[in-house]
């Protein structure tokens, strides 16, 4: 049974979506790589105050860039997404409910189904009655709607598959009650497939807070409470992945801190590259467009009307600028093909994805005549499956411009929200399971 609420809230969320929480999908200096320069750095001074979240990365449905929430009471975990491309933390609570079966954006279909898991605040003595509040979000132009009537907070401890913990004291969420996708029910009988299996049940948003005229953050922001509580000194972050791991199947891990920048996680220069301001009250990390190329030789991407690429985590597939008419070219270049399908795809099996083959990008520094590398081995961009005709999928498209999670296993990333600074080197360095180097992290970007 749909609540009176939800219902008015769908209804309206056309005029919402552009002024609460929001999200809008897409169409040099340098530092030393070396562990000695990066201890220099912080000689004679305390590291900088910072907020631990080890992240995974997993082969399956999900492919985002994931914290996992240790639910109160229990062994059970939430896989929570840590998304560059939203700002708000919500989390679904006990009783909340998924709603499909329309192809329509905003509209209530026919079929709801519990949500599982969800976080059951009642079991942790942390944490404090809900409060009302009205939530809405809505993701993907309205392809995902998130309501709730409610916030809390509690002391909440996040980990990894490699083990890494993190208890966080006093962390604000949104409660979620329900959630609405179109989706529709081929069935007709509201069959619960695996495309709804794989809808987020929390998500971590990381973009920067915003109190403008265009655009103020209404949700629960992680980083701004952090730092009006002076947890943390400034509103930085970076985030990085270890080296990737042997199995094709196998999860990835890494971390991201906020409050500062660790210098241990990356490779060669840490370069501020060149970002762009969201605009007409879009939220998140833009930077202008790299260049491609593959196997050392440059990719010829034409004219495509692209000026600006989104990054985000919390999506899964990259998508690079190449003209429509340049396509058939661009695998050509590659060796990939198109599935019948339209999916961009390896000409074999999974397992035969090469290890030392990467697609790699240029992006311009925010000083004229610099730049940075980054390398993304092609077998970071391999599916859950094997998809159609034994071609090996990929989570990669063509036409506009998304750095999402593929890119995320690679780069190094860094922010700094105050100063309008985006920074990217190359990742993927660290050994698995590690934690943040205290003696390499500095508040800002160097």
């Amino acid at each position: 049974m749909l609540t009176q609420v939800a219902i008015s809230l769908l209804a309206a969320s056309g005029a919402l979506a552009a002024t609460i929480g929001s999200r809008y999908e897409p169409g040099a200096l340098k530092s030393s790589s070396s562990a000695i320069a990066r201890r220099v750095r912080n000689c004679g001074k305390p590291p900088p105050l910072t907020v631990y979240f080890p992240l995974n990365f997993r082969y399956g449905s999900d492919q985002k860039i994931t914290t996992d929430l240790i639910i109160p009471g229990t062994n059970m975990i939430m896989v929570v997404c840590f998304d560059q491309g939203s700002e708000d933390y919500w989390l679904a609570e006990p009783g909340a409910m998924l709603n499909w079966g329309t192809e329509r954006s905003g509209v209530p279909g026919p079929c709801n189904t519990s949500i599982t898991p969800v976080y059951d605040y009642s079991a942790s003595p942390d944490a404090t009655d809900p409060v009302p509040f009205s939530y809405f979000n809505a993701y993907g132009g309205g392809s995902k709607n998130v309501l709730g009537d409610a916030t809390f907070e509690d002391t909440m401890t996040f980990t990894s598959v490699a083990g890494q913990r993190s208890t966080i004291p006093g962390i604000r969420s949104a409660l979620a009650n329900f959630i609405n996708v179109r989706l529709p029910d081929p069935s007709g009988r509201c069959e619960v497939t695996e495309d709804i299996k794989k809808y987020d049940v929390g998500i971590l948003g990381i973009a920067p807070y915003q109190d403008s005229d265009d655009h103020v953050t209404q949700g629960p922001h992680v980083r701004q409470q952090l730092l009006e509580q002076g947890t943390i000194k400034a509103p930085v972050q970076s985030m990085w992945m270890d080296k990737r791991p042997s199995g094709i199947e196998d999860t990835y891990t890494g971390g991201a801190i906020f409050g500062g920048i660790d210098l241990s996680k990356f490779t060669g220069p840490l370069v501020k590259v060149r970002s762009l301001a969201n605009r007409d009250g879009s939220v998140g990390y833009w930077v202008a467009p790299p260049t491609l190329s593959f196997q050392g030789k440059r990719i010829n991407q034409g004219d495509t009307g692209v000026d600006r690429c989104f990054v985000d985590s919390g999506t899964r597939n990259d998508e690079f600028p190449i003209a429509y008419e340049l396509q058939d070219a661009f695998f050509e270049a590659t060796g990939l093909v198109q599935s019948p399908t339209g999916q961009t795809s390896w000409p074999g099996p999974c397992e035969t994805v090469p290890s030392d083959v990467t697609l790699d990008m240029r992006f311009p520094g925010s000083k004229n005549g610099t730049f940075v590398d980054i390398k993304v081995p092609l077998k970071n961009y391999v599916r859950w499956d094997s998809g159609e005709e034994g071609l090996c999928r990929l989570n990669l498209y063509l036409g506009g411009c998304t750095l999402a999670a593929p890119f995320s296993t690679a780069a190094f990333f860094a922010a700094d929200d105050e100063r309008g600074e985006i920074a990217f080197a190359q990742g993927g360095i660290s050994e698995r399971g590690s934690k943040p180097t205290q003696e390499s992290i500095v508040l800002r970007i160097p």
